[in-house]
């Protein structure tokens, strides 16, 4: 049996939404405004099969991705050989699904662990009071920010959006987005995420001025009731300590009903995982590619 494919499509976000509440291991890049925010570059198309929902991107390549809902409820045995021919191979696959496949299917299944993706967890409090030896640089970094531009704060929504847009689209010039994929890649999802604020719904984020000017802004979801994902984060180069100051802020401001931040993957760059490690992550999102033999 195969799946039947349809074009991630807005109309289909709350029932999407019901089904990705009911996944074991969530993982942040499989929210429905994750999807719809990188469809542009990704062209994904999702497969509605019981109590999962299959997804794979088309662009740049064609990748199966794992499924999100209720993986209790599935006969692994039957429905991962009966749905796809040997030789599939899924990508981005939570690791507790990864292993259960490998336990219900011995012998069957390679997994292979996909560090690159691996998506950084946090405990909110820490990340707010920076206290200890371990985060002294970060603290240091903050109150000199605040001591220098004396910021104000504010929630993301409709009343300062276009700010916000004009905001990434010079930012964007100064960093070259146009001539580095990856920066222009994620330009697009972004765009797409702030075109369609509204229409998403779950979004918050925040933002930070000096004298009245954007110098930062933050997109962020709940992932569950306990965790809030930071989607997106920029910071002016002009202004020196910027995202570590957002970081805080917004944490301190906008997220203390949660107890977890998932700051998402690092994609491998070796300059950011250096970042996302300095802030000590205390677990992450283990993900892995996994193939059907």
């Amino acid at each position: 049996m195969g799946c039947m494919w349809e074009r991630l499509s807005i109309e289909r976000k709350e029932a999407y939404r019901e089904v990705f509440s009911r996944t074991p291991q969530r993982s942040a890049h499989y929210t429905f405004a994750s999807l719809w925010g990188w469809d542009a570059v990704c062209a994904y198309e999702l497969a509605w099969d019981g109590p999962l929902v299959w997804i794979r991107a088309n662009l740049p390549e064609r990748l199966v991705m794992a499924p999100v809902g209720d993986w209790d409820a599935v006969d692994w045995t039957e429905k991962l050989p009966g749905t796809w021919p040997g030789g599939t191979v899924f990508h981005d696959v939570p690791m507790e699904l990864a292993r259960r496949w490998k336990e219900t299917l011995p012998g069957r299944i390679r997994l292979e662990p996909s560090r690159n993706e691996w998506e950084y967890v946090h405990r909110v409090e820490d990340l707010v009071a920076l206290k200890g030896n371990r985060f002294r640089s970060k603290a240091q970094k903050v109150r000199r920010f605040l001591e220098t531009y004396r910021p104000g704060f504010e929630p993301l929504g409709r009343c300062n959006i276009g700010e916000v847009v004009a905001f990434q689209e010079d930012w964007c010039r100064v960093h070259g987005c146009w001539s580095e994929k990856a920066l222009e890649q994620e330009h697009r999802a972004i765009e797409a995420t702030l075109r369609d604020w509204e229409s998403l719904g779950e979004l918050f984020g925040g933002v930070l001025r000096v004298e009245g000017r954007v110098v930062s802004y933050t997109v962020a979801e709940p992932l569950d009731d306990e965790t809030v994902v930071i989607r997106f984060e920029k910071a002016s180069p002009e202004f020196r300590d910027a995202y570590q100051a957002m970081n805080r802020i917004f944490l301190e401001r906008s997220c203390r009903g949660f107890t977890w931040v998932n700051r998402e993957e690092d994609m491998g760059d070796p300059g950011m995982r250096e970042a996302k490690m300095s802030y000590r992550p205390v677990r992450f999102v283990e993900k892995a590619t996994v193939t059907l033999l």
